[in-house]
């Protein structure tokens, strides 16, 4: 073997995941399939390969390559956190809720998984349950600019006005811009 000895499965991932990051979602597809070619049921690769179909709006098929991941390692909590998001991306909230619930099983520590069931559970309109896990996500990561900006919707519905104005005036401290267009709106 010379100067053109094959890429590792390794070099692969690791070049995927740095295509992934610029944001070149088909390029890092094509490395990861070298890498499935050589690994099949290597968990991590299926998983990422299933984000990047995600942010390409493909979510059928991001949803069988993390099916694929949880077949290949039934205990990959990303996987099951991310065949969450591309289920809630499809708005199938009730599917979306159990691979939430088995993903925060594995992991109760994840504040954006517990973020991320907050807004499945608002897309049931269980708004109460929807605070509860934005609560626990902030609990687990205080400065959670996200879990404040969307608990304050589910207050908002429930007429918890001072509350919903307290938290979307924190997600403003923390960075994020569009709060201010809800305080603007409804809290003036």
């Amino acid at each position: 073997m010379g100067a053109t000895a094959q890429k590792s499965a390794k070099d692969y991932f690791l070049s995927g995941n740095d295509k992934f990051v610029a944001g070149k979602y088909k390029e890092a597809i094509a490395d990861y399939d070298q890498v499935l070619k050589q690994e099949p049921k290597h968990a991590p690769t299926l998983t990422n390969r299933g984000v990047a179909k995600d942010r390409l709006k493909d979510y059928r098929a991001a949803i069988e390559d993390f099916t694929s991941a949880i077949a290949a390692d039934p205990k990959y909590t990303e996987a099951y956190l991310s065949r969450g998001l591309s289920k809630y991306n499809l708005k199938d909230y009730r599917a979306a809720l159990l691979d939430f619930n088995k993903g925060i099983e594995l992991d109760p520590k994840d504040a954006k998984a517990y973020n991320n069931r907050g807004l499945v559970r608002y897309g049931l309109k269980d708004y109460r349950g929807a605070i509860t896990d934005y609560s626990k996500a902030i609990q687990l990561h205080p400065k959670y600019a996200e879990a404040y900006y969307n608990r304050g919707a589910p207050y908002y519905n429930l007429s918890e006005k001072a509350n919903a104005c307290n938290d979307w005036q924190e997600a403003k401290k923390l960075g994020i811009k569009d709060a201010d267009l809800y305080l603007k709106k409804y809290c003036n």
